[in-house]
């Protein structure tokens, strides 16, 4: 993989990382719609990676040109490395903060609300609060994202 690949990839997980950490620390506090609006903005915020990356290999490394191909490439190279290092951090939060992460959610929702979870889950509820599972979930999550953009991107930087 390019070094400007892992580089900006690198960037882009970085600040997921910190963005995720004042959303636990100031944001949530807040409540929890604010905390997901938060947490999905940071997503978009983060992966304007993607497009950095592409416009940085169009401009210094490839004569200001770039194919839909090339960028998808790019894009989705970036996207990889910052979802991986989401689902890293994903699991490891949910290691060390899981417990309290749950008491949060529940008490951010009516008791109407936490039974119908509670419900809706039925007998998936521990494999759904596994740190793994929850790495893989925000790593799927983080790529669907970064997926768009890099298409989105690609798109619009051809030349």
């Amino acid at each position: 993989m390019k070094s400007y690949i892992i580089r900006y990839g690198l960037y882009s997980g970085c600040l997921l990382i910190v963005l995720g950490l004042i959303n636990w620390f100031l944001i949530a506090p807040q409540g929890i719609k604010l905390s997901e609006a938060f947490g999905y903005t940071s997503f978009i915020v983060a992966l304007m990676a993607v497009p950095l990356a592409i416009k940085y290999f169009r401009e210094k490394l490839n004569k200001d040109q770039v194919t839909f191909g090339q960028g998808m490439k790019i894009g989705l190279g970036v996207s990889f490395i910052t979802s991986f290092i989401q689902g890293l951090y994903s699991m490891i939060f949910f290691v060390l903060q899981g417990d309290k992460f749950l008491k949060w959610y529940q008490e951010n929702m009516t008791p109407e609300e936490w039974e119908a979870a509670q419900e809706q889950l039925g007998p998936m509820e521990e494999l759904i609060y596994a740190p793994w599972f929850q790495g893989i979930v925000m790593f799927v999550t983080v790529f669907l994202i970064g997926f768009i953009i890099s298409l989105i991107s690609s798109i619009l930087l051809k030349r």
